[in-house]
């Protein structure tokens, strides 16, 4: 029960088969047995997005329970949390994974900093995390701009060029993104649900 409230602490949101995968819960059964045990502990809201499926979050009990400090409210927001969750699962759980931390690097003179959905590591590579759910295209040229800029400094202090991961809703918005990282000869991968659910 505790590490199911530390993954909720660290992931902010998560659907009962999220959960399900990360904990290895098991049947879908299980694992609704299993919340259903934990729900004083918990806020669980339908979600719309997906197909009204059970979100959960920690409420005070389950905040107070394992010392966190951070509350959570549900709002529009929630679907790029799962969305980033989705990526979390899909590339193994990775230890290292952390959520919107800003990464700094010397540029010349100046300091560039970028705020990643996430980062994490996997085979010795950096990996950064882009959600890209409602963004209009000229964030994400910025965002691929800065880091064409920042992967030789990022190769040079981690010895491996970084790889930008893009999580996208839609075929053609994957195909945009693939052409502009490519052109500005960012190492990508962008993924769409159907590939990974």
């Amino acid at each position: 029960m505790e590490q199911i409230l530390l993954s909720l602490d660290k992931l902010g949101f998560a659907t009962r088969h999220q959960l399900q995968q990360i904990h290895n819960l098991g049947t879908g059964r299980n694992a609704l047995e299993v919340l259903k045990r934990m729900g004083d502990y918990l806020h669980v809201k339908r979600h719309a997005p997906r197909n009204n499926v059970n979100v959960y979050y920690l409420n005070q009990k389950g905040r107070d329970l394992i010392g966190s400090e951070k509350e959570r409210k549900y709002t529009l927001e929630i679907e790029h949390f799962l969305m980033r969750n989705d990526m979390y699962i899909h590339y193994g759980c990775p230890d290292d994974f952390q959520i919107e931390r800003d990464v700094a690097f010397q540029s010349g003179l100046t300091q560039k900093i970028i705020r990643p959905d996430a980062r994490f590591t996997k085979d010795g590579v950096i990996h950064f995390l882009e959600v890209d759910r409602t963004q209009n295209m000229t964030a994400n040229k910025k965002k691929i701009a800065t880091y064409a800029e920042l992967s030789p400094l990022i190769a040079i202090q981690y010895k491996k060029c970084p790889i930008v991961i893009f999580y996208t809703t839609i075929a053609a918005r994957k195909d945009t993104i693939e052409k502009l990282c490519r052109a500005a000869k960012v190492n990508v991968e962008v993924k769409i649900p159907q590939e990974i659910r």
